[in-house]
């Protein structure tokens, strides 16, 4: 009982605000309304170089950019916590229905904008497991201090090599290039979810 009372402390929901804490989907929604995938995703690159490698060789961005990015990706970080539960995005396919499965998957791919391409056939079938093992090799709370030090390194003008170790830099960075595909393929799911819920409506009055 300690342990998780302990835990909870920890993995404190600190950047939402309350409607975002009850609807963490809107979220969601906001973020990628923002900025589309590839260029969230090109922006986490930029944000990993500047903490990874010497100021001196690369061309830092602006404190107030550095500073919105890592608001959002914070934020982001707190919703998919709030998420991975609730299996959200998962398809209702079974394992012997694997066929059913690719030829939906095709759909989506044909479809969508911009699709995921880090993330396998099982993960596209349940989103919510990636969000599970993400939080299984970092806790929300190690999240809000990682990024914090990515945050700090990056608006400085010195190179603190020390302040994290490559795997933390390295797996991080690994981690959030799949919580934002995930967040956008649930988000993409929940978007024609509803759509379709629109026009069954809007039939069922004609």
């Amino acid at each position: 009982m300690k342990k998780q009372i302990g835990t909870r402390q920890k993995n404190k929901i600190i950047h939402l605000d309350r409607d975002e804490i009850v609807q963490p989907l809107n979220f969601i929604d906001y973020f990628f309304e923002s900025s589309c995938l590839p260029e969230h995703l090109n922006v986490l690159r930029k944000w990993r170089d500047d903490v990874a490698f010497d100021p001196r060789d690369a061309k830092k961005r602006s404190p107030a950019d550095i500073l919105y990015d890592y608001e959002l990706t914070v934020k982001l970080v707190e919703a998919a916590w709030l998420l991975k539960k609730k299996n959200r995005g998962d398809l209702k396919i079974g394992r012997k229905d694997w066929h059913i499965g690719q030829l939906h998957i095709k759909k989506e791919r044909k479809k969508m904008e911009y699709f995921p391409t880090s993330l396998d056939f099982q993960e596209l079938l349940k989103p919510s497991r990636v969000l599970k093992n993400i939080f299984r090799t970092f806790e929300l709370h190690d999240y809000q201090r990682i990024l914090y030090i990515w945050l700090s390194d990056a608006m400085s003008a010195e190179f603190f090599e020390e302040n994290l170790t490559k795997y933390e830099v390295i797996k991080v960075y690994e981690n959030l290039i799949k919580m934002f595909e995930v967040m956008w393929l649930i988000n993409e799911r929940n978007r024609n979810k509803k759509v379709g819920k629109k026009r069954q409506a809007i039939k069922q009055k004609s």
